[in-house]
């Protein structure tokens, strides 16, 4: 689980994937690339910077005492007693992870159909693996998988709606109108 967790054991297959999509010709590949980076930003953007500050709930270890916690060095810990929850230390609704591979499985499954049960099941088990470590509830994944997936619709209705843009333009390039021809 605490490997599901740590996104550094993503970073070098990602980049590849994304490397090798952004040099490959086509829109397809491209506009997946394209729309990856869309959807971090987006979903992180979303999931940090807006909902966990409006929310403000704190980390199962910051509000509850006695919670089984997956430590920093690898060890489990049981946090002391508690006389009040602790706000503003860390915030848990939602959970980033959950909002960000919910995201990514909905946009790969828009362009891998037939692959979105291993998609879903990579999101599902990152998701789960925060509650098993003790840093999330399982409603802050449930309302991350939520957000992330309404993110990930957004990205793939942008992604089409630039698919149509540019095979309009291409349309009419190849019919020899110019910018001054539409105008008038």
């Amino acid at each position: 689980m605490p490997i599901l967790s740590n996104v550094k054991y993503f970073y070098i297959p990602l980049a590849s994937v994304w490397l090798f999509l952004i040099t490959r010709k086509g829109f397809r590949a491209r506009s997946l690339a394209v729309g990856i980076v869309l959807l971090i930003t987006l979903s992180e953007c979303v999931s940090s910077d807006i909902l966990k500050p409006l929310f403000n709930r704190p980390r199962p270890y910051d509000a509850l005492s006695h919670v089984r916690l997956h430590g920093y060095q690898g060890d489990w810990i049981v946090t002391p007693e508690l006389e009040e929850p602790v706000f503003g230390r860390s915030q848990s609704l939602p959970s980033s992870h959950a909002t960000n591979m919910f995201a990514a499985a909905l946009l790969l499954t828009y362009y891998y159909r037939r692959w979105w049960p291993l998609f879903y099941m990579v999101a599902f088990l990152v998701a789960y693996s925060r509650v098993y470590l003790g840093v999330h509830y399982p409603t802050d994944t449930i309302f991350g998988a939520a957000v992330g997936t309404l993110c990930g619709l957004l990205a793939v209705w942008m992604i089409k709606a630039t698919g149509r843009f540019l095979e309009k333009k291409k349309l009419s390039s190849a019919d020899g109108e110019t910018d001054s021809d539409r105008s008038t």
